[in-house]
């Protein structure tokens, strides 16, 4: 399961998701701080199925930890070689132009 917020800003479609057991917690590693502020990544469950749904209508797609990242790079929203990882965890970002 993930958590998610779906919104939509300036008329692009915004998927912001982790994995659930990564909400609130702050990854660092020797050039990066990064927290998963459950402000951007929301509140709301959803299952992976779901997750695949919402990304193909997203132009913009947010996603940290390793079973979201590599759902969506098997979906093929995201390349493997440009997934970064922070603290061994990792995040990846995808905008359609």
């Amino acid at each position: 399961m993930f958590y998610h917020n779906y919104t939509e800003r300036e008329g692009q479609k915004v998927l912001a998701v982790c994995d659930e057991e990564l909400l609130g917690e702050v990854l660092e590693d020797e050039k990066r701080s990064f927290e998963v502020k459950e402000g951007f990544y929301g509140q709301k469950r959803i299952d992976a199925e779901e997750l695949v749904e919402k990304a193909e209508k997203s132009s913009i797609i947010n996603a940290v930890g390793p079973e979201a990242v590599s759902l969506l790079v098997e979906n093929g929203f995201f390349e493997k070689d440009k997934v970064l990882k922070i603290d061994g965890v990792e995040h990846a970002q995808m905008a359609k132009i």
